[in-house]
């Protein structure tokens, strides 16, 4: 994971750096939790075998998100809507920083998911 934080400002323009650079940070400390989750839910002692399973299935969800998000850092893409392109607002990113979707998209989607 080798991402370039200087990419982010031109593909970012209604982020500051110091935004950029505290989503990266909330990014790279969320994959470090979900790893640990991951390896804990491996064997949990005090969990039902299905229970752990989806938690551990969530994790490597959560973990691709993730991923999938310091790649659009290393692209320059990072916080821009995949769907219509447009800029997705920092309190967003703040609250979900793997965010691909600004949030009219997302309603969309969830919309059409019911």
């Amino acid at each position: 994971m080798s991402t370039r934080l200087e990419a982010g400002p031109a593909a970012a323009p209604h982020l500051s750096a110091e935004e950029l650079a505290g989503l990266h940070r909330l990014l790279l400390d969320e994959h470090v939790v979900q790893q640990t989750r991951a390896v804990e839910l491996q064997d949990p002692p005090d969990l039902e075998p299905d229970l752990a399973e989806v938690l551990l299935t969530r994790c490597h969800e959560a973990l691709e998100e993730i991923e999938e998000a310091l790649r659009l850092f290393d692209e320059g893409t990072y916080g821009r809507c995949v769907a219509c392109n447009a800029a997705i607002r920092y309190e967003r990113l703040e609250a979900v920083p793997a965010a691909r979707h600004c949030v009219a998209c997302q309603t969309g989607r969830d919309r059409d998911l019911r």
